[in-house]
């Protein structure tokens, strides 16, 4: 049920309505040299150009991405070249999580510190506005491949990503997880020099304190990036994101708040995914359902649909269908 936080890109297809259907495209993004700016179109093009996977028209396509996202701009052409009638909205990824954390007040200034599966996103947002962001590579893939690292040096023990981010997740590296209440062992296969045959399954117990030490490192190029985004924003905006201080969204551990306010000096507030939720970043997407319900998209999908009539005049000439009355245009010919 944690594997949705370990995917780079994901893709939301719903029936807003019976005229249309709308599609919802999260851009995970790794800000590496080696990041591939048309991944996302690639994933448009391929991943959903089926038509008839779809509830036909595409009326509207939702782009969400960090300030700056180098796939943007080629997803944006890729869907305006598959959906021509669709509205292509570009919703800010760090505004659509204050948004969608349902803050009563929302403060009129703070810092969003939103983490995917291969990076996490800083950027001070006021009045519903990304001011200055930026990316620092790792991300909840970032945290299992370096918990996976070391139980092999360690424990010699060989686990998936999946196994080592649960351990992240429930064993307690910043706080006690809110739905397990004590840490399990670690299961993988063991290492050996001989291994001819496969290995029985093996275990390791991974202490908390063990844990936040391997985890820990990958917070400190977040921490500078709080500090950097706060220096580059306006001095008035930055004081008031100040006072409202950090706000964490998606799959960060139980806990890291506490951390992040012990490194910035920032208070910080984590929203939690809801337990249910975990296939998917649900605070994200209410956040892009309440800013489309706000500003919703107005797409005119007749360009779609087929023209059927000398279709259906043809089975009506071979009586298969019984004849219809005229159309209003014949009519008024």
């Amino acid at each position: 049920m944690l594997w949705w936080a370990l995917d780079e890109i994901r893709l939301l297809v719903t029936g807003r309505s019976a005229r249309y259907s709308q599609v919802v495209l999260e851009l995970a993004w790794d800000p590496s040299p080696r990041a591939d700016a048309s991944l996302a179109a690639h994933v448009l093009a391929v991943g959903v150009a089926k038509r008839a996977q779809l509830w036909a028209p595409i009326g509207s396509v939702v782009l969400v991405a960090p300030g700056g996202h180098p796939g943007v701009g080629p997803a944006v052409d890729t869907a305006r070249g598959l959906w021509p009638a669709a509205v292509v909205t570009v919703v800010d990824e760090a505004v659509a999580a204050l948004a969608g954390a349902g803050l009563d007040p929302e403060p009129s200034a703070c810092v969003v510190v939103h983490q995917d599966a291969v990076r996490t996103s800083v950027a001070v947002v006021a009045e519903r506005e990304g001011i200055v962001s930026g990316l620092a590579p790792g991300g909840t893939r970032g945290l299992a491949e370096a918990v996976a690292e070391h139980l092999r040096a360690v424990h010699r023990l060989d686990v998936g990503l999946e196994e080592a981010w649960a351990a992240v997740v429930h064993d307690g590296a910043f706080g006690p997880s809110p739905w397990i209440p004590r840490a399990g062992p670690v299961y993988g296969t063991p290492i050996t020099s001989d291994r001819i045959l496969p290995s029985p399954p093996g275990t390791a117990t991974v202490s908390p304190a063990e844990l936040r030490d391997v985890v820990t490192p990958a917070y400190g190029p977040v921490a500078a990036l709080v500090e950097q985004v706060l220096r580059d924003a306006p001095p008035e905006t930055a004081r008031q994101a100040t006072v409202g201080g950090l706000l964490l969204t998606g799959p960060h551990p139980p806990g890291v708040e506490h951390h992040l306010t012990e490194l910035t000096g920032l208070p910080a507030r984590r929203v939690a995914e809801p337990k249910a939720g975990f296939h998917r970043p649900q605070v994200l997407l209410d956040g892009v359902a309440r800013l489309l319900s706000e500003n919703p998209p107005a797409p005119d999908p007749t360009e779609d649909r087929p023209d059927v009539s000398k279709p259906l005049r043809l089975l009506e000439s071979f009586g298969l269908l019984p004849p219809r009355g005229p159309t209003a245009e014949e009519r008024n010919r």
